[in-house]
């Protein structure tokens, strides 16, 4: 009695839910916890098989039952599913955890292990049975599985490679790796991102050396973003986007590098200053043309001024004087009106040239005319040289020769500014 006392009093001050059985089965302790956990008080058990019933919503044996009768590892398994299996920390024990939906308003998981009681002999006498609310730590299992699912579905569903690096070398990667390498998971993980890069990036860079240095910047905790030149499975190059950031999984620190590919990004840049190039080269040429185009317009203009002014100068120099000396004569009225159509039709001949200067100075050379022409355009002697292949001390004579004619010598009125008012 005194050791059924002593165990008594350490049972019922054990906060872990326990209950004990005899070897008919029957509840001999049904502690204080176990009370609270099933809402069964000792009262109703003592002496009775309620344990049956207790935890489960229809009646049958506990593990406490399975041990007293001696059953054995693949019963016990049977009867749980796969459940439970044998106790390191107790000889002949077995534990098991399970749902059991009948406990507390939404159900309780259970962390339950059960143990022979022998007596002096060996011979099984009882068993032991206890219970550990589990529930708290299988919701924040399956909360976590369930958020390594969703970050696993993020992961494998995102539009960019993604490296997962452990020490300088590939952990993990998502499909998109697996696509944009053109290789396997397997073929991946293990390698490091040196692995997969040609001997030098664009300009030249050692891709160790940048590999290196990156990897001190990574170590210190500094998040980077920059261009590399990758290499798939089947030796092709290609240009990408890296952002690479530090990250700490269970204490254990990790690199993310996430690769987005800008190859069709680079070759359509390329594309376009191609074709900017193109159109400069183009958009040159035609000036070019356009210059040249003018320079013939011009030429041709000039032309047409020279013949303009050969014309006028010719007819003031070489006809109009005998036109006026016929007209001085004494003429029949006949030969009167004949002259007077010829005065008619040579004035709307220099009419139709109302537009340069030349009627205005019939006494300048037809040199001098041109020059004259040009200074009312407000070309300077360099200009005005340089158009008519002269000498530019060439052009200062004509000019001082065109201001004697015109009655401008020693006088302070500018030529240019007098030719354009004879114009008006």
């Amino acid at each position: 009695m005194e050791v059924h006392l002593d165990l008594a009093q350490i049972l019922e001050g054990n906060p872990i839910p326990t209950f004990v059985i005899d070897e008919q089965c029957r509840i001999t302790h049904w502690n204080r916890a176990c009370q609270l956990l099933t809402g069964i008080p000792a009262s109703e058990t003592l002496g009775t098989t309620k344990h049956r019933e207790a935890f489960y919503s229809h009646k049958r044996e506990l593990m406490a039952d399975l041990i007293v009768k001696q059953a054995g590892s693949d019963d016990l398994i049977m009867v749980y599913g796969g459940k439970v299996k044998r106790c390191r920390q107790t000889r002949n024990g077995y534990e098991g955890e399970d749902f059991f939906p009948g406990l507390g308003e939404n159900g309780r998981w259970l962390l339950f292990t059960a143990a022979p009681l022998t007596d002096g002999n060996g011979h099984i006498s009882g068993a032991i049975e206890t219970f550990q609310d589990i529930t708290d730590k299988r919701m924040a299992e399956q909360e976590l599985r369930a958020s390594e699912a969703r970050y696993r579905q993020l992961f494998e569903s995102a539009n960019d490679a993604i490296f997962l690096l452990k020490d300088g070398l590939i952990a993990d990667c998502n499909l998109k790796t697996l696509d944009l390498f053109g290789s396997s998971r397997e073929a991946l993980v293990g390698l490091s991102p040196l692995d997969l890069s040609p001997q030098n990036q664009a300009g030249g860079r050692s891709s160790e050396n940048e590999v290196n240095r990156k990897r001190d910047l990574l170590q210190q905790n500094i998040p980077q973003f920059f261009e590399w030149r990758f290499l798939r499975k089947d030796g092709s190059r290609f240009d990408a986007e890296v952002s690479l950031n530090r990250f700490t999984i269970n204490g254990s620190p990790y690199g993310l590098a996430v690769i987005r590919d800008i190859s069709l990004r680079k070759q359509m840049i390329r594309t376009l200053e191609e074709r900017q190039l193109a159109l400069d080269e183009k958009s040159t040429y035609l000036e070019k043309v356009n210059q040249a185009l003018k320079a013939s317009l011009d030429h041709r203009e000039v032309e047409k001024r020279a013949v303009e002014e050969n014309m006028l100068v010719n007819l003031k120099r070489f006809v109009f004087p005998y036109l006026g000396e016929l007209e001085a004569c004494k003429l029949g009225s006949e030969s009167r009106a004949y002259l007077n159509i010829v005065q008619t039709n040579l004035n709307d001949i220099v009419s139709q040239f109302s537009r340069t200067i030349f009627s205005k100075y019939i006494d300048l050379t037809p040199t001098e005319v041109r020059i004259a022409d040009f200074i009312r355009e407000g070309k300077n002697s360099k200009e005005i040289a340089e158009t008519l292949a002269l000498s530019p001390s060439s052009i200062q004579w004509h000019r001082k020769n065109i201001r004697q004619k015109l009655g401008l010598t020693n006088k302070k009125v500018n030529l240019q500014t007098y030719l354009n008012s004879l114009s008006e």
